[in-house]
């Protein structure tokens, strides 16, 4: 088409100039007139591009906003920020607000798994929450369920230690001596310890809480640790506010995801701390759960709890973890309730196999980054 209107707009100009060749007045006039039409055109054809233009960008921002490139429906995001500040609120995550459809099928089966658990008495319920990291798409089954973390505690007690050594560059070399256990719960599954009498900087303290889950480290690190600033990092990544003297405080495995978001994301403690978080993390020698069926080679960066009442013959085993899998990197967290703790870390490895086997399969739906 535009083609055409060159070959003819040259044609008109042509025959202007054989047609009033003799005369120069009207040839200029005629010129000039020629030039009105033709700056008329372009002015009236580039106003029509440029409206064409518009339109096709507000159909790319509407699909964009509303379906995927199938034309599926599409999710809005959900932005959590960090309160407490005057002119600024820091961005800690964004959610896609609804739960992806396209994981519908890998939902299905994990609910079956665990009803078939359930059913042989194995579970009496479990929880779980993923989270894809490349576009916010999230799965959650049971998502009401609340829990005893145990030892998933430890996350936020280490994000809190990092968080305060930016004020304070000296805490993380700080020594403190242990002295003895007391009265601290036991573990089924037990690592390496701190000893009584020695002393440690916090650094190694939070090695031992975190890549072997000591209760002795944790102890110590309870003893000294700023207690506002703990009840803070619940607060400030929009978490309710724990008692710190309950026992039996409870919580949920979608909330309890957070941390490892804001972590992988760094937006709540520095880029360097945040590192350090995720490669303590990737250090964890609990091996009885969701790297158990996965690739030896394969980095997870994850963090075991467990509690237990042998009154009533109740026991909890969770875990949560960023599993590195190539370019699609997820979050799966998997809380669990039931009567013997070895079966219920079993539940943990066939749901993260489940979910691995999803992630790793060819599928348009898992974007690559």
């Amino acid at each position: 088409m535009r083609f055409a209107n060159t070959i003819l707009i040259n044609l008109g100009f042509i025959f202007i100039i054989k047609e009033q060749m003799k005369n120069p007045k009207i040839l200029l006039r005629g010129l000039a007139c020629a030039f009105l039409v033709v700056g008329t055109f372009f002015y009236y054809k580039h106003q029509e591009q440029k409206k064409i233009q518009l339109i096709n960008a507000a159909k790319a921002t509407e699909m964009a906003t509303s379906s995927d490139a199938g034309g599926n429906a599409k999710n809005n995001y959900k932005l959590t920020c960090q309160q407490g500040y005057k002119m600024i609120k820091p961005l800690l995550s964004a959610n896609q607000e609804r739960e992806y459809s396209g994981f519908t099928a890998l939902k299905a089966k994990i609910g079956n798994l665990i009803e078939d658990n359930k059913k042989n008495s194995v579970l009496s319920s479990a929880s779980v929450y993923l989270y894809n990291f490349n576009d916010g798409k999230w799965l959650s089954v049971n998502p009401d369920e609340s829990y005893n973390p145990g030892s998933l505690i430890k996350l936020p007690m280490l994000i809190t230690y990092l968080k305060e050594s930016e004020n304070d560059p000296a805490l993380l070399n700080r020594k403190f001596t242990f002295e003895g256990a007391g009265n601290i719960p036991t573990q089924t599954f037990t690592s390496a310890s701190v000893k009584k009498g020695n002393s440690y900087t916090v650094n190694e303290l939070l090695h031992y809480m975190i890549a072997n889950s000591d209760n002795n480290a944790t102890k110590l690190l309870n003893e000294h640790v700023v207690i506002k600033d703990f009840v803070k990092t619940f607060t400030d990544i929009q978490l309710p506010e724990p008692n710190v003297s309950d026992r039996n405080y409870q919580i949920t495995a979608k909330n309890y995801s957070n941390f490892f978001v804001v972590l992988y994301y760094a937006t709540y403690i520095s880029k360097a701390n945040s590192e350090r978080a995720m490669e303590l993390l990737s250090e964890c020698d609990f091996k009885d759960g969701m790297l158990k069926e996965l690739p030896a080679n394969l980095k997870v960066a994850h963090k075991f709890g467990e509690w237990g009442d042998n009154r009533i013959g109740l026991h909890e085993l969770h875990e949560a973890g960023v599993v590195y899998l190539n370019n699609k990197p997820y979050l799966l967290t998997v809380m669990t309730k039931g009567s013997n703790t070895k079966d219920l870390s079993t539940v943990i490895t066939r749901v993260s196999k489940l979910v691995y086997d999803e992630f790793s399969a060819p599928d348009a739906n898992q974007p690559n980054m």
